[in-house]
Formats: C-alpha cells, structure tokens, sequence
C-alpha cells in the first residue's frame, strides 16, 4: 500500500497533481509514474501541488527531477506548489531545485504564472495588433 496518494484536477489546459501523505523510495518511481502518465499531451503545463504531503526523501526529490525532465522534453511546464516554511519547501531550497523548477506559494499562484505563459507564447493573429 502507498503511503502516498495522487488526484487530479484540471483547469483548462492545466493538469494539477495534488500529492499527500509521504514520497520516499518506496513509492517515488511509482508516483513519478502515475503523474506522467496522466499528463495528456495537450495539457500545457502540469502543477504538482506538495503543501498536503508531510514527508519527502532524497528518491522523492529525484523522482520531481526525473519528472520536471520528462515534462520539458515535453515542451510542458512543471510547477511545484509548497507553502513558505515548509520543511520539504525547505529541502527543496537546499538541493537548489527552485532553479530547475518554479516553485510558488499556492495553487492560484502557479496558475497565474501558468496563464502569464500562454499569453506571452500565444502567437499574435493577422486580424490581431500588437
């Protein structure tokens, strides 16, 4: 039995993960794998939400690495959602993986991040001004 648990959302064409309970090398690869697999190809980005999950080890850390690869040879973003002072937002900060990954605060923040994308990347129609 997994001592970690994955459900899904959808916002337009954003996937969102909501991971509890705990990540260790018992159940990353497994949890690596359940978030890629339900990735569809026409989702533009995939926010894994963490402020639920109360542990998380050096496999569970690698596996968002793993995954964040994944998505980008994908051409998908990834977001991390952890509050401020967490201990695995903490963890994260210390392995340096803000600077492979943005991580923000909540989940209304990442979508906005998520929605300043598309419109920056949304090529300009011919009936359209810049």
């Amino acid at each position: 039995m997994p001592m970690a648990d994955v459900r899904f959302e959808r916002e337009d064409e954003t996937i969102i993960a909501v991971v509890t309970g705990e990540i260790d090398m018992s159940n990353a690869a497994t949890v690596r794998q359940q978030i890629a697999e339900y990735v569809t190809p026409d989702a533009d980005a995939v926010i894994v939400d963490l402020s639920e999950l109360s542990f998380i080890d050096s496999a569970g850390l690698h596996s968002l690495i793993e995954l964040g690869t994944v998505l980008n040879e994908r051409r998908q973003q990834f977001l991390l959602c952890l509050p401020p002072g967490s201990t695995i937002r903490r963890a994260i900060e210390i392995i340096g993986l803000p600077h492979a990954v943005s991580v923000y605060s909540d989940r209304s923040e990442a979508m906005e991040a998520v929605r300043a994308s598309a419109m920056e990347s949304r090529p300009i129609g011919p009936n359209e001004n810049a």
